[in-house]
């Protein structure tokens, strides 16, 4: 079952809210909750990356923007290009609750895609999503925008908290690895 968004707000589960003004905050509608771009990161397509049984190495990346409140910075999205994005909000997602990122329609129409997954129950921190150009064509998106949206459901039973190494909004692997 989702929960409400007036749960969500007495909870507290998303923090760092705070819109300036003229910056698209806007009362919560529907059953998510609106998150904003705080950074983008650019994939590096050199050095090794891989994923085994035990250990694990991420691409490296770059941070190419990032949000300040007050201004109005935009970032081109090239295409074919792999990106992620890092929400200016932080979430502390409760040990009875699991978040989905769905993203908001305007980008996919746009041939942005966004590819969303959850946050498990003990995960704490901002969130990085991946995100790639597929239009074929430079898209201009503002920083601070909001971009997609975090819905929480219910666990039935009992969970068992995150314990990975992406807690806190971690962008890539420093270096190799052992998976938690």
């Amino acid at each position: 079952m989702i929960i409400t968004i007036e749960e969500i707000l007495k909870r507290g589960i998303i923090t760092k809210r705070d819109f300036g003004d003229g910056e698209g905050l806007v009362e919560p509608e529907g059953a998510a909750i609106d998150v904003r771009i705080g950074e983008i990161w650019e994939m590096q397509t050199s050095g090794k990356a891989f994923l085994h049984k035990i250990k694990r190495k991420t691409r490296q990346y770059k941070k190419v923007a990032e949000f300040i409140p007050g201004q109005d910075d935009r970032f081109i999205l090239e295409p074919n290009k792999y990106y992620q994005f890092r929400t200016v909000e932080e979430v502390n997602v409760p040990e009875d609750l699991v978040m989905r990122f769905i993203a908001r329609y305007n980008l996919l129409a746009n041939g942005i895609m966004i590819l969303a997954y959850k946050a498990d129950p003990g995960y704490e921190g901002p969130f990085t999503v991946p995100v790639i150009n597929l239009s074929g064509v430079p898209f201009e998106i503002e920083l601070g925008s909001r971009w997609a949206q975090c819905e929480f459901h219910r666990i039935d039973g009992k969970s068992i908290p995150y314990r990975g190494q992406w807690k806190g909004g971690r962008v890539y692997t420093e270096k190799e690895e052992v998976q938690v």
